[in-house]
């Protein structure tokens, strides 16, 4: 079996956790993405704008990371982006914290089914 079998069934089963958000009301996106930023899978309504908010998603968490460091708070979690029409998600996912998911939602979004 080729090293890029069990990576590719690695994201088919990630894109299969993400459909999940599919029956979450609001949620338009959500990216499983690197540390460094890049897209492993998505679940989006718009499949061009993945990729952008997994390279923003990477930056944001980086930030967040250093700021809960700075800080003396610990392990970055989570970061939660509110706006007049909705809100984004961004929280660590994965062993060693190599990966995040980013879920983006209309206003229409309860904002405690993001986080399960």
């Amino acid at each position: 079996m080729s090293r890029s079998r069990p990576a590719r069934l690695s994201r088919d089963l990630a894109r299969k956790v993400l459909e999940n958000y599919r029956e979450v009301a609001g949620v338009q996106c959500a990216v499983l993405f690197s540390s460094d930023g890049f897209e492993i899978a998505s679940y989006a309504t718009d499949a061009t704008a993945s990729a952008r908010f997994a390279a923003i998603g990477g930056s944001l968490a980086a930030l967040g990371t250093a700021l809960s460091t700075e800080a003396g708070l610990g392990e970055f979690g989570r970061v939660t982006i509110e706006s007049e029409g909705g809100a984004v998600t961004i929280m660590r996912v994965g062993s060693g914290q190599s990966m995040s998911l980013a879920v983006v939602a209309n206003r229409n979004a309860v904002l405690g089914q993001l986080l399960w």
